[in-house]
């Protein structure tokens, strides 16, 4: 009790403020970028089939499925339904080029085929596609960071994918 007698009035006014966002902030309903909330739709544990489990999309799958607390079954005989990845893309093409001829906007695309199935085969989500684009500037004068640039724009690109798939999952369960 003494501790808060110590308190200037600007103090407490900070840390009222500070309780009243935290407050706000979690009844409107936010949440940090890449994580997926409402996924109890989906009947877990579930099998991923159709991409290795080294490939980029399975980890990051992976990775959200569990922070959305869905269990992941190691085989078909654990699994409750299964998430079947039938075609994964990744792109990029030239969208425009300067006076030299040298490319400097890139269109870059991340696009997945996918369905979600019962163990036993039945279709619990007919195939659907899920498709983000994105464009990269890339200026003629930069060359080093360019490439470390497109990595991170994929990585998000990819992020924003799974939370897409996720949240179809989660409404068709």
């Amino acid at each position: 009790m003494k501790l808060v007698s110590y308190l200037s009035r600007r103090d407490k006014l900070a840390a009222l403020l500070l309780v009243l966002f935290t407050l706000v902030a979690d009844g409107c309903g936010f949440q940090p970028r890449g994580q997926v909330s409402g996924a109890g739709g989906i009947r877990g544990p579930v099998l991923i089939v159709g991409i290795g489990p080294y490939a980029d999309l399975y980890r990051e799958l992976k990775r959200q499925l569990t922070v959305a607390g869905v269990e992941l079954a190691r085989s078909a005989a654990d699994s409750a339904s299964v998430l079947v990845i039938d075609r994964w893309t990744r792109d990029s093409r030239v969208l425009s080029v300067d006076s030299r001829n040298k490319a400097v906007e890139y269109e870059l695309e991340e696009s997945v085929q996918f369905a979600l199935r019962s163990r036993d085969g039945q279709n619990i989500m007919q195939p659907q596609t899920e498709r983000i684009l994105r464009i990269q500037y890339i200026p003629p004068t930069s060359v080093l960071g360019s490439t470390r640039e497109s990595e991170l724009l994929r990585d998000d690109m990819l992020r924003d994918l799974v939370t897409r798939i996720i949240r179809r999952l989660a409404a068709a369960g």
